[in-house]
């Protein structure tokens, strides 16, 4: 059995894992999850220190981002519910829609005010709500409940900023702005079919016991006035609006503009989410005539249930980091790229398979775009936006026994699980496929088309050092570069012709695996794939020189196929004068993690990747024993850290074990 079949299997086990822990033995999801993740470490053969670690900095790495924007959103959930403004939109829109349209309004209802709230949150704003037109109407609760639990659904699964939405977009680095655009284009026919549309099919078939315990206590009116309804509507759309007017002034403005980088910072999600919260004290609390004791007290009350919902998770990010460093996550893209599968029916199908057997869609989103995004990187003309939607809607299908959402529809409306079956779960399902349908449909538009109309220099950065041999550095030992005019027309001659002598590893080149490995492939057999694609720039400090694993772990270079370091040597233009013996070198256990993870490529902004002087060349044994080039020499004084694309391409030598390049790269 070969490696890469040995870690699938494993993966394997270990979601089947999770679905006994839970499911049969009753494990918290968390527990389930960490347990998993260590036993999945330890099973890949991975140090039982470094499955620990890796765990902590992927719940570190989820939680840093998604806890602010979930207590955020959980903030001003809880302010549009004590306020009334939920209520508001409700009334408001139901009296729009009239009463035979009511399913319709409650769908819309759902979707928008859904948008800044988890799923169980926004359940609990409008379940009141939804008792209260259903004893006034005479309507079944299926007819009406449906819609709201399907809105609230999909926003749940697709739309930004909704928490679990945003875990997608933060993973495919998808702009939030295209995303909450497309989803809202596939989101709102996908909720149509799967609330009132199928609500209106399944209510005959579904009879409900007259008396329902929950509608009993939560029907009724509120004696607190209520806000307008513009207002409200405007609070809720804030941070929306703010995100969109972000992604328009990075297509309209340019990267320089003093203008877009205040949009940018004001529409970057967890300052749209601070600043709509902030405007709802004012709107939805002082207006409303609370203290400000009291909205400090709303505000401490509806984090307390937050807890479990973030520690879910994180370990869902733990785990996804264990799938990643063990070795799982560049199994499943090898398998994926050579069964040449549509990365957005890969990223559903992953999601939908992590939800059933986890019953978490939130878990479902974080694992599987784990997996998928590495794969995504790899594959041209990968839509990011359309793989959040894809992943969400494959993380919302199938609900059943196993998930806590069932259970609550089912307590809620007062149905037996056989009902909860036929109208919770159908209607998920209907969302999940649906929702594939709609992206693939809109993929067709917005997927296959390239962002640019054709190929140009325009955005390229040349990141080639100069070769001159007055400035260019020469490596302790290596051949002297030398350049001569054998006929010059400035001096009388017909033509001009040169003749140049250097070393194969001047200025800006490639190491190709013969520099340091037996058998290994000459430069003239690299493989063009590791040398056009994805790449990330991390900026090194000045004051590091030795690029250990301590120092690497501090940056976020996990899930890039390639890696260029920008360090002291660009900092201080070190590729313009004379050798320096001190430049930042990768030590042999930065360079053991980027092989592990699946890195393709490796660059650096001096002339050697190794430290001066090192006894053994163990960071050239790794990478390239490993198949990995190594571009050394580069000029990144141009660009920033970021993700770029990049294009680097050597002399074409046959037989020798590297030769000088040209690199270029663009801002992703």
């Amino acid at each position: 059995m070969s490696p890469n079949t040995l870690l699938l299997l494993y993966a394997f086990l270990a979601v089947l894992a999770l679905i006994v822990l839970i499911a049969v033995f009753k494990l918290h999801p968390f527990v389930a999850l960490v347990v998993v993740s260590l036993g999945l470490g330890a099973a890949a053969g991975m140090p039982l220190s470094t499955a620990v670690k890796a765990f902590q900095d992927g719940v570190g790495g989820v939680l840093g981002f998604v806890a602010v924007v979930v207590a955020l959103g959980t903030m001003l959930g809880k302010m549009m519910a004590e306020s009334g403004g939920a209520a508001r939109i409700a009334t408001t829109l139901i009296a729009l829609f009239g009463e035979r349209r009511v399913h319709w309004a409650i769908m819309v209802v759902a979707f928008l005010v859904g948008i800044p709230v988890f799923f169980q949150v926004g359940f609990m704003l409008l379940i009141p709500l939804v008792f209260t037109i259903a004893r006034r109407s005479g309507l079944s609760l299926v007819k009406i409940g449906i819609p709201l639990v399907a809105g609230l659904s999909v926003v749940h699964g697709m739309v930004p900023p909704h928490p679990a939405a945003m875990l997608a977009v933060q993973a495919y680095r998808a702009d939030i702005g295209r995303t909450i655009a497309y989803a809202i284009l596939v989101g709102l026919p996908t909720a149509a079919l799967a609330g009132p549309i199928f609500a209106t099919w399944i209510t005959p078939r579904i009879q409900l016991p007259t008396h329902n315990p929950m509608a009993t206590q939560l029907s009724g009116d509120t004696s607190r006035e209520m806000p307008s309804f513009g207002l409200t509507l405007f609070t809720v759309l804030l941070p929306v609006i703010l995100m969109l007017a972000a992604s328009v002034a990075d297509v309209a403005l340019d990267t320089t503009s003093a203008i877009r980088a205040a949009i940018d910072f004001v529409g970057s999600p967890i300052v749209a989410l601070l600043v709509a919260l902030l405007f709802s004290f004012w709107s939805l609390g002082y207006r409303q005539h609370f203290t400000r004791g009291q909205i400090l007290k709303f505000a401490n009350d509806c984090l307390g249930p937050t807890a479990t919902i973030l520690l879910v998770i994180g370990a869902g990010g733990g785990f996804n980091r264990v799938l990643l460093e063990s070795g799982v996550g560049k199994a499943v893209a090898d398998l994926a790229l050579g069964s040449h599968a549509s990365p957005l029916v890969l990223a559903w199908t992953v999601a939908a398979l992590i939800r059933v057997a986890t019953g978490s869609a939130t878990v479902a989103m974080t694992t599987s775009a784990g997996i998928v995004a590495p794969i995504a990187a790899a594959i041209p003309g990968s839509n990011a936006e359309l793989l959040v939607l894809a992943t969400g809607a494959g993380s919302l299908v199938l609900s059943h026994v196993n998930d806590a959402g069932f259970w609550l529809i089912k307590e809620f409306f007062n149905m037996t699980v056989p009902q909860t079956l036929k109208t919770w779960t159908v209607a998920e399902t209907i969302i999940g496929i649906a929702g594939l349908g709609f992206t693939l449909l809109l993929s067709l538009v917005a997927g296959c088309a390239p962002r640019e109309p054709e190929l140009s220099a325009q955005g390229w950065i040349d990141v080639t050092a100069t070769l001159d041999p007055a400035r260019t550095p020469i490596y302790e030992g290596d051949a002297p570069m030398r350049f001569d005019f054998l006929k010059n027309m400035k001096q009388g001659d017909k033509l001009t012709l040169s003749a140049y002598s250097l070393g194969a590893h001047s200025g800006t080149h490639i190491d190709a695996p013969m520099h340091f490995i037996a058998n290994g492939a000459p430069i003239d057999e690299v493989a063009l794939e590791p040398l056009i694609g994805a790449a990330r720039v991390i900026a090194i400090p000045d004051s590091v020189q030795a690029i250990d694993a301590a120092e690497l772990t501090k940056h976020d270079w996990r899930g890039a196929r390639r890696v260029l370091f920008r360090t002291r040597s660009s900092l201080r233009s070190w590729m313009d004068s004379a050798f320096h013996k001190d430049f930042a070198y990768i030590a042999p256990d930065a360079a053991q993690l980027l092989a592990d993870a699946g890195v393709v490529l490796v660059g650096v902004d001096y002339i050697s990747a190794e430290q001066f002087g090192a006894a053994a060349p163990r960071t050239h044994q790794i990478l390239l024993g490993r198949g990995i080039p190594i571009v050394e020499g580069l000029d990144l004084r141009p660009v920033q850290a970021g993700d770029y694309d990049l294009i680097v391409l050597p002399l074409k030598v046959k037989g020798h074990e590297g030769a000088p390049a040209r690199a270029i790269v663009r801002k992703r």
